[in-house]
């Protein structure tokens, strides 16, 4: 793990900080995406739960 944690830091220190910026951002959408998508998954389990609790 921290021969992966090296060489990542390695590669982000060759990165311009622009293109830093624009990854770090990339992952932070994928990850809010993510979040959404868990969100949605959990609203959509409680209103099955709520229908089958009062039909």
């Amino acid at each position: 793990m921290n021969q992966l944690a090296e060489r990542m830091w390695i590669a982000a220190l060759s990165m311009s900080p622009g293109h830093l910026v624009d990854k770090f951002l990339d992952r932070l959408e994928e990850l809010r995406g993510a979040m959404a998508l868990v969100e949605i998954d959990r609203l959509a389990r409680n209103e099955v739960r709520t229908r089958v609790l009062f039909d």
